[in-house]
Parts: structure tokens; sequence; C-alpha cells
């Protein structure tokens, strides 16, 4: 209820400031959607808004914000359950612990014993499912593998495994860049998501059969899984942005001052890239505190806003 009543008055704010406060009822709170902005919620309707974890619950996230359960629930289904089906099949390629089971295929030989593999501190461990299997492969695969735990045999040097995930890497993406999308919203407010640069974002999150944005992303492999920062980038100048970091990746969102679009701000970034893609240069600006909920730096009148705080 209070995130809904201050999301409402700073609603109410920014749209008068805008000029655009016909958009409200003349009296009372309402709070929209920061996805969709459909729709209006008044301060006593605020069960109608589900609490948001940025990034995704699976994924590490924490409550930040509000976004209508509709737009919730599509996020879930639609991006998030890829991101987290990514993240999975990504640590157990790196040899990180992955405390769940991942449907597998391991191979010596070329001979394929299929089941379940599981990463953890000491190592691999994979189970074979006997209906999966033929009996005689699978004994064949067995007496390889203990002449390879024996450190000898033609097995030696040639046993590979081959993961079986289900997921859409563009919709991986999407779920990364709604999240950053939200970071920015519960930092910024409401006077950084309304401006016109913004609406293909939401396009994109409302409509994810299109394709409507460039599914932009750059990763830091060597990013510890922890990372959250969100970054108001003003030098280089050309890469004007807010960059957005949850882990090993970062997203760049148009720049709050000057703000180019989502293609131009993707478009200087890839021109900034070396020939084989990797980006080597220091992003200096004001870092904002990472959210641990709506915040509205923006959206304070102009006599009390300051930039100071963000440093």
């Amino acid at each position: 209820m209070r995130w809904s009543e201050e999301g409402a008055t700073n609603l109410r704010l920014v749209l008068d400031r805008q000029g655009r406060g016909d958009l409200l009822p003349p009296k009372g709170m309402y709070y929209t959607c920061p996805c969709c902005l459909r729709g209006l919620y008044s301060y006593g309707a605020a069960h109608e808004l589900t609490i948001e974890h940025v990034p995704p619950e699976a994924l590490g996230g924490r409550p930040m914000l509000l976004t209508c359960a509709q737009c919730n629930s599509n996020a879930g289904a639609n991006f998030d359950v890829h991101a987290d089906q990514k993240a999975v099949a990504d640590a157990f390629v790196r040899g990180a612990e992955v405390s769940r089971k991942i449907r597998a295929t391991a191979y010596i030989n070329d001979v394929p014993l299929r089941g379940s593999a599981q990463s953890a501190e000491d190592g691999i461990s994979i189970v074979g499912v006997p209906r999966q299997n033929d009996p005689k492969q699978q004994a064949a695969f067995v007496t390889m593998l203990e002449s390879l735990a024996e450190g000898g045999g033609d097995a030696t040097g040639r046993l590979s495994f081959t993961i079986h995930t289900r997921f859409d890497e563009a919709r991986a993406r999407l779920s990364l860049i709604r999240s950053a999308y939200l970071a920015a919203f519960a930092a910024l407010g409401w006077s950084y998501i309304l401006r016109p640069v913004m609406q293909p974002i939401r396009d994109q999150l409302m409509n994810p059969d299109d394709s409507i944005l460039d599914t932009y992303i750059f990763r830091d492999p060597d990013s510890a899984t922890s990372v959250r920062r969100l970054l108001l980038v003003a030098d280089p100048d050309e890469l004007r942005c807010v960059a957005v970091t949850i882990g090993e990746y970062s997203v760049f969102l148009p720049n709050w001052s000057r703000p180019k679009t989502w293609d131009e701000t993707s478009a200087a970034f890839g021109r900034a890239c070396e020939a084989d893609g990797r980006l080597s240069l220091a992003l200096r600006g004001k870092e904002v505190p990472w959210p641990k909920a709506p915040m509205y730096f923006l959206d304070s009148p102009p006599s009390s806003a300051s930039t100071g705080g963000m440093a």
C-alpha cells in the first residue's frame, strides 16, 4: 500500500509537470503499471498490483516495485523461465555447482549414455535412465567408463557431455532487459520511463513474438552473479546511457539526459567494440544506489531535485 501511494503521488506530480495531468481523474491517487501503462489502480485497489522481484526471484532477485498481476505473470511465462534455464545451462558448462539435475547425454568413444547430470564442487555426476538406453550400449559405456577411471584403455580423453535444455535465447535476453528497465524505473521514476524513447522497450515486452528491439547485451564472464549496479554514463559522450549491470550482464538503456533511442544506443556500443566483439573501455558517470524499493530520484520537484544524491 505504501509503494502504491508513493507511486501514485509521483505519477501525478510528473504528469502535471508534463502538462498531461488530465490523463488522471481530477481527484484521488492512481498508479499505473510501469510495464504496460494500461489501466489505473486507485490507492484502495492496490491488491490488484503485485510485488515484482528484480531480477526474477529464481535468479536471486528481491522485491523492488509494483507491477500489475498480468504483466508479472506473463513475464514469468514468456521471459523469466527462459532466463532461468539459460542460467542453469551456463553454470553447468562453466563447471559451477548446480543443485538442479539437467537432462544430458554422456559419450565415450561415441557410445551414449542418456540420463541426467548434476554439477558439484567435486565434479560432474551422470545417472543413466534405463528406459532411455539400449542395454548393450549402456553396458559398453560402463565398461569404457571403468577403463577411463583406471587411467588406461582406448577411452582416455574421449569423454564428452551434451546437455539438453529448452530455452529461447532472445527471450532470456528480454528477461534481463525487463529487469534493467524495472530497476531504472525504481531508481529514476516516472520522469525517466514516460519519455518517448522508452516506449519501444514496453512494446517489445508486451509483444514478445515481434522483433522490435535488437536484444543488445554485454556479458562479462568474470563478473560475480551477485553484482548489481546502475550507472548514469556521461563519458564517453557518444555512449551516454543508463547502464544496468545484473551479474555477468550489462544492459544499456537510453540515457536520462539527451537520450538516444534504443537502436541508436545499441549502434553506438556496437561501433565501440573491437573486431572480435569485445568492449574494452571505461564508462564514467554517476552511480545510483541499487533500489531496494522505489526511489523516484528524478521525480522530485525542481527545487529539491539533486543528482548529487545519486553519487
